[in-house]
């Protein structure tokens, strides 16, 4: 029951964090904005997704990312939630059809977060020219 003259409080979306900006949060790396920082650190559930890890993989064995080794319990650790690619997130991804050339990586973690309702928080400068409400740029 609610307190006479108080406000719901609406709880704060979850955050799911673009491929690059789960690595730079990981890092430390200077890149990620304060606002993020407070994301992060706040009591909003914050995920990195099953096809960031595929993503990295495929980087690792490329060359063009070192090898991460075992990533997923070191992202449990640091309070990472895991969300799984379902088919929800597969049928949202043709919301996106300014997206049809772009990496399927970002169409599917986009198609995630629309899914679940969850912000994205991206440094792609094609994503954050969707002007899609919930996507963010994760250095601002």
């Amino acid at each position: 029951m609610e307190a006479a003259g108080r406000k719901p409080v609406t709880p704060q979306p979850g955050v799911l964090l673009d491929t690059h900006v789960l690595l730079w949060s990981l890092n430390g790396a200077r890149k990620v904005s304060q606002r993020l920082i407070g994301v992060v650190n706040s009591e909003r559930p914050v995920f990195f997704s099953a096809v960031s890890i595929v993503e990295i993989a495929i980087k690792s064995q490329r060359g063009t990312l070192p090898d991460m080794g075992d990533l997923v319990p070191h992202l449990q650790l640091a309070g990472f939630v895991e969300l799984t690619l379902d088919s929800a997130s597969a049928q949202e991804m043709s919301r996106f059809g300014g997206l049809a050339r772009h990496d399927p990586f970002d169409r599917m973690l986009v198609g995630q977060a629309a899914a679940h309702k969850l912000n994205f928080e991206t440094a792609d400068h094609t994503l954050l020219s969707l002007g899609m409400p919930f996507i963010y740029d994760a250095t601002q």
